[in-house]
């Protein structure tokens, strides 16, 4: 989703995602688009790196270009689960 007219869009590997989503949500963000990537990143060679980028693509460019409705529509579960997961007591922003 915007704040403040600006898109919100993440890329975080798939061990940061829910934390980024959790850390989003603090700033008024809940909706934020995150193109995850698996963990690790950092020993990769740069052609492993380059096509892990090319498979995020699609994400971020929707997260840029989607209306922010269509972003709700599509993330509003995952992202209430990932901010305040089933079962789970912690002090977080509620969506």
């Amino acid at each position: 989703m915007e704040k403040r007219g600006v898109p919100t869009v993440m890329i975080a590997t798939d061990m940061f995602k829910q934390f980024g989503r959790r850390m989003a949500s603090t700033q008024g963000c809940p909706f934020a688009v995150i193109a995850e990537t698996p963990n690790p990143i950092r020993q990769l060679d740069p052609e492993a790196l380059k096509a892990r980028v090319e498979a995020m693509l699609p994400t971020i460019i929707d997260g840029l270009t989607l209306p922010p409705s269509e972003i709700v529509r599509r993330i509003k579960g995952v992202a209430s689960e990932q901010i305040r997961p089933a079962g789970i007591v912690r002090s977080s922003v509620p969506i």
